[in-house]
């Protein structure tokens, strides 16, 4: 992640010098966090068998941070650096009991420091469109569940990335963003249900609606 940071910067700084527009300033988003299973459908054991389901309920989460935005020869380079709260939701049905199967839901909470760096271009001074990397340091995660029956555990990786693709406004001195991020990696390195431990494909993907003030 240092490496990150250093090699960012110094890219900010030599493009900044031959720059012919410069602005920075703070955002905030609003997030719905959809975070997606693959892999995964049935664990069977001696004891039981468990169901996950795939599909999670979005919910809204937050970003804060700044933005800086410098363009040259007609395109633009955007770094940002935003903390960030997401909640999403692991769902599994313990199909041990055929007869009154048990549906147990974990709502995940994750703080992170979230840093994408966009490639844009302009079109008749006032829309945007862009796509880039993201780069997630996860600060601290919380699972909390409907039940302690079989609790749930994952193993959330320090490190993630991702990609973002979108589109922007720029109104005077404001600037309005919608995007998508696509998760390119597990965040997560396996889930523990109760005693069965098991690995599984586990990407947050979102939409972003996001208002900045540009100086």
């Amino acid at each position: 992640m240092k490496k990150i940071f250093l090699c960012l910067s110094l890219a900010l700084i030599t493009y900044n010098s031959n720059a012919q527009d410069f602005s920075w300033g703070p955002k905030i988003s609003l997030t719905s966090p959809s975070l997606n299973l693959s892999d995964v459908n049935e664990i069977q054991t001696v004891s039981e068998t468990i169901d996950l389901l795939e599909d999670t309920d979005a919910t809204i989460g937050y970003q804060f941070g700044l933005f800086a935005r410098a363009s040259l020869l007609g395109v633009y380079i955007q770094p940002e650096v935003l903390l960030s709260n997401s909640n999403s939701e692991i769902k599994y049905n313990d199909l041990s009991d055929s007869e009154n199967p048990m549906e147990i839901v974990g709502e995940v909470r994750l703080n992170k420091l979230e840093i994408p760096v966009l490639i844009g271009k302009r079109f008749f001074k006032v829309l945007r469109v862009n796509a880039g990397p993201i780069f997630t340091l996860l600060i601290n995660e919380d699972i909390t569940q409907s039940s302690d029956y079989e609790k749930i555990e994952s193993n959330y990786k320090d490190t993630t990335v991702g990609a973002q693709i979108g589109a922007g406004l720029d109104l005077a001195i404001l600037t309005v963003d919608l995007r998508y991020e696509m998760g390119l990696q597990s965040i997560t390195d396996g889930i523990t249900i109760g005693e069965n431990t098991f690995n599984a494909d586990q990407r947050l993907n979102q939409f972003l609606l996001s208002v900045g003030i540009k100086f």
